[in-house]
């Protein structure tokens, strides 16, 4: 629940006591609500939206990666 809420890896192995990635892991489980939501990202990132033209203000450079609304 806490993966579908957004909640950073870290802060769910303080919450449930877990010390180290493996424990994590091991007790963590992907769920499709997350899988599609990385893939929306992914996705966001790689293909320009339709809005995106010729002619917007951007100059191309791309200082910093923002997570896709």
């Amino acid at each position: 629940m806490l993966l579908i809420l957004g909640v950073p890896e870290r802060a769910v192995m303080g919450l449930m006591g877990w010390s180290t990635t493996a424990m994590a892991a091991r007790y963590q489980h992907m769920v499709d609500a997350v899988r599609a939501d990385i893939a929306r990202q992914v996705d966001g990132l790689i293909w320009k939206s339709e809005s995106d033209g010729p002619d917007d203000d951007d100059d191309g450079a791309a200082d910093a990666l923002v997570p896709v609304a």
